[in-house]
């Protein structure tokens, strides 16, 4: 299997970064960091000469594996061999762990294993991955570049592409999507580890250290991404690695190695996800004042190489956009506020908090007390109505959702709150502000004013919708190290461990019961077949889809056009006509958006489909087109297939040349 490649690099990495940095911790951080910079460096390189395949793949990552070996051999030799298995698996540091820590710890890491199983096993399925995440790895595998193509979907293009990127050198040296979920799994774990650093940082003992990973691991919308092929994970990974280095260069000193890692940190962050630009920013001018009141001017030379290291990283990626839409942050997206000052951002605050605003089903007190939800909508409604605003105001609301409510409970990774973790948030900042006798109480509460900064600042630039949600989570993860440091040296070492263990067996709900990826129940996913799992967001489509594969197999043709209206559901289709293969392509036609001049561009103007496969999702009274054209060329209705749920129905149509 070559995917052992890139992880057999990624272990070699651990291994030289143990010699660089002091603790564990931070040596898997910077192998990880090291191998990040490697997957951007390979993919934007092969790309160049449209080498993007498991060919030239697998020889880079020979190459690479080799010439990592090869250095450790030649620096450490015959020692490594005997040192490293002492340093990696001694199990004295466990064993000197008190009870309950041992017990949160064996918990804990038992979840972690349920859910890297749950990444393995199940089929990627998230509706965002199969519209856009892996549909534009299938693109890139088939033109061998990540370059810009013709899309219907311009979020395939314009998004930030690093968890892709992993993704797809996994996916490509594989011959599989087995893999996939793992990258989301390998960050949850990462950042875990980086926010217990960060409490050490603020002046956790192991107790707290410890409970602020298990907080960020026992988290219902961590757990439940910890197994898919989005990426909040892998930013959280990378934000958490740029704060735990902010904060070390506080204590001590600008220094080269810890400048490297601060550009090298948020450069993957900002390559990953466009919030990450949020989430760094207030750390970035927290470490900005602290420079400029300790080294001056001095400090701007190392800024600068800073910058220079984070947009060197996303050079490739703000080419491309620049080159397509005349920006480097690509096509404005719809869901920033339209309106700014201090009433819309209280609204907003308040809103946000009441995405994780149902404590009484967290702690399944619903049978003895009647849940708040309904409650708090009503206070929630009462209180804008009181600061004259409207709850549901366009301006600062999403399109998808006009009307503010507040979410129940979920198992869906989408929408699901972190009601309990938030209280425990709350009770940790009211204890740091009233606790006098904390150590390094000043750092603790700058550390406090920098992460709420960061929600305040999400609040006021995006607007409000209930999957929000999930663009909590490095926030949550960031407050994480707050909760253990505050609760683990400002309670009882009893209380903070008991915690402990109540979040881990509480957790372990979210762990089985994921809505798109069950472990147990009738639809689990040893049940449901690998190809029904595709659709289980989209159950409507399979039959359709499926048959749409099949008539097209039947057909002697090589070059499939793909037309999509109002749906973006592309993923399956890859899989159920078993492309890219040197017999079949498939590329979108029709293009009406800002990628539309690459259909007639040198690269992609030569394609010339034979069959034209339009998927359509309508109104019930909505007719369907019968014919259509594509450039100069006409094309007719050979075979069609709808099925309705609801008001709406999902057809697909195949066409033929006249």
């Amino acid at each position: 299997m070559l995917a052992i490649l890139p992880i057999a690099s990624l272990i070699l990495l651990i291994l030289i970064n143990s010699k660089i940095f002091q603790l564990k911790r931070e040596a898997l951080l910077g192998a990880l960091m090291c191998w990040g910079i490697i997957v951007t460096v390979l993919t934007e390189v092969l790309s160049l000469v449209r080498g993007f395949n498991v060919i030239f793949l697998t020889l880079s990552w020979l190459i690479v594996t080799a010439g990592i070996t090869f250095f450790l051999w030649k620096a450490y030799g015959p020692r490594l061999l005997k040192t490293a298995p002492k340093q990696w698996l001694s199990p004295y540091p466990f064993i000197d762990l008190p009870v309950t820590l041992k017990l949160s710890t064996i918990g804990m890491a038992l979840a972690l294993l349920a859910i890297g199983a749950t990444a393995v096993l199940a089929a990627p399925n998230h509706s965002d991955s199969m519209e856009y995440h892996l549909s534009r790895i299938m693109h890139w595998m088939q033109n061998g570049s990540v370059a810009h193509y013709p899309s219907h979907n311009i979020f395939q293009l314009y998004q930030n592409p690093w968890s892709e990127f992993a993704i797809a050198h996994l996916q490509i040296l594989s011959h599989s999507d087995r893999l996939s979920n793992t990258v989301q799994w390998i960050s949850m774990i990462g950042s875990m580890l980086g926010v217990s650093l960060i409490a050490k940082e603020l002046g956790a003992k192991r107790n707290g250290q410890i409970l602020a990973a298990i907080f960020a691991g026992t988290m219902p919308m961590a757990i439940l991404q910890g197994s898919s092929t989005n990426n909040d994970h892998v930013v959280t990974l990378w934000i958490v690695c740029f704060v735990y280095f902010a904060l070390v260069t506080m204590r001590q000193g600008l220094k080269p190695l810890l400048l490297v890692c601060l550009g090298t940190s948020l450069g993957l962050a900002i390559l990953t996800k466009g919030t990450a630009y949020i989430y760094a920013f207030p750390f970035c001018i927290w470490l900005l004042l602290w420079g400029i009141k300790n080294l001056g001017l001095r400090m701007v030379k190392p800024m600068v190489g800073l910058l220079a290291i984070a947009i060197a990283i996303n050079a490739g990626h703000y080419l491309r956009n620049f080159g397509l839409f005349g920006t480097p942050l690509g096509s404005p997206g719809d869901e920033t506020g339209a309106a700014f000052g201090l009433t819309y951002l209280i609204s907003n605050v308040v809103r946000n908090l009441a995405l994780h605003a149902d404590i009484v089903r967290n702690l399944h007190l619903d049978s003895v007390i009647t849940p708040t939800t309904g409650l708090t909508e009503k206070a929630i409604t009462i209180f804008h109505n009181i600061i004259g605003i409207d709850v549901s105001e366009p301006l600062i609301t999403s399109a998808k959702e006009t009307r503010f409510y507040v979410p129940s409970i979920s198992f869906n990774e989408d929408k699901a709150g972190n009601p309990l973790h938030l209280l425990i948030i709350l009770a940790s900042s009211g204890l740091l502000l009233i606790n006098g006798r904390l150590q390094q109480r000043r750092q603790l509460f700058l550390y406090w004013l920098t992460t709420t900064a960061t929600f305040l600042l999400f609040c006021q630039l995006l607007t409000w919708s209930t999957s929000r949600c999930r663009l909590h989570l490095p926030i949550f993860v960031l407050f994480a190290a707050l909760v253990g440091t505050v609760i683990g040296n400002a309670l009882n070492r009893r209380v903070a461990n008991i915690l402990g263990i109540f979040l881990v067996l509480l957790s372990f709900q979210w762990v089985l019961s994921n809505d798109i990826r069950p472990l147990t129940g009738e639809n689990n996913i040893f049940a449901a077949s690998r190809p029904s799992q595709y659709f289980t967001s989209q159950p409507v489509l399979e039959e359709i889809y499926t048959n749409a594969a099949n008539e097209i197999n039947n057909q002697s043709c090589a070059n499939i056009g793909m037309v999509f209206e109002n749906i973006s559901f592309e993923y399956p289709y890859w899989l159920l006509l078993d492309a890219p293969r040197r017999s079949l392509r498939l590329q979108h036609v029709g293009v009406d958006n800002e990628s539309a001049p690459l259909e007639t561009s040198r690269r992609y103007g030569q394609f010339e489909p034979c069959l034209v496969m339009k998927t359509v999702s309508r109104n019930q009274d909505a007719p369907l087109e019968t014919e259509l054209q594509i450039e100069e060329q006409q094309y007719r209705e050979i075979w069609q297939q709808s099925n309705q749920r609801g008001k709406s129905i999902k057809s697909v149509q195949l066409f033929a040349m006249n």
